[in-house]
């Protein structure tokens, strides 16, 4: 488990299928994801039974947020794509529970994965891909540290029209640089 202030990243379990179920079958959830059909229990218990075998490739938790003292499940995050070779992954992101957007739970989970993914896994780089639209999730990688490195024009069609794809990305020595001028601001 890692552990932040407002929330923690911990392995997916089986009981967060219910989760899942109700987060990615949720259209106003999905239309910022990669994903468009519907969810089904039986794909979300493939891939759970999946996990194992990609877990050379790819890292997944389910954020959860620490109310009180209570933990409750708001989303999931991974690094997916992950390449031994050139130290390189691809981030994701989902807060599922909308009762947590705009309150900066995303952000917190977001360092704490690429964090994550810098110090524990010997990544070199995490790059990510934003929905033009999504404003608030590019807000988030540009919080945390992630450059804006180029777009796909019109590269998905969404809610009726055609969207930029926008390509981020954030180098270790990019994130240490921010580690270090955040712990000098706290001391």
């Amino acid at each position: 488990m890692i552990k932040g202030e407002k929330v923690s990243l911990r392995e997916v379990r089986r009981s967060d299928i219910e989760y899942f179920l109700k987060w990615f079958n949720d259209p106003e959830v999905v239309q910022y994801l990669g994903t468009y059909l519907p969810m089904t229990e039986m794909w979300e218990e493939k891939w759970l039974e999946g996990l194992a075998d990609r877990r050379e490739t790819n890292t997944n938790f389910v954020i959860v947020a620490l109310d009180g003292d209570g933990e409750i499940p708001i989303g999931s995050i991974g690094l997916d794509k992950i390449n031994n070779k050139d130290h390189s992954a691809t981030f994701g992101i989902t807060i599922g529970d909308k009762n947590y957007w705009n309150r900066g739970y995303g952000t917190e989970a977001a360092q704490l994965l690429v964090d994550y993914g810098f110090g524990q896994l010997n990544l070199h780089r995490i790059n990510s891909i934003v929905y033009e639209f999504n404003e608030r999730s590019r807000r988030m990688h540009l919080r945390v540290g992630f450059t804006e490195e180029g777009r796909m024009r019109e590269r998905e069609y969404r809610n009726g029209r055609y969207w930029d794809t926008v390509m981020l990305g954030i180098l270790k020595e990019e994130w240490w640089t921010i580690k270090n001028r955040e712990g000098q601001a706290n001391d």
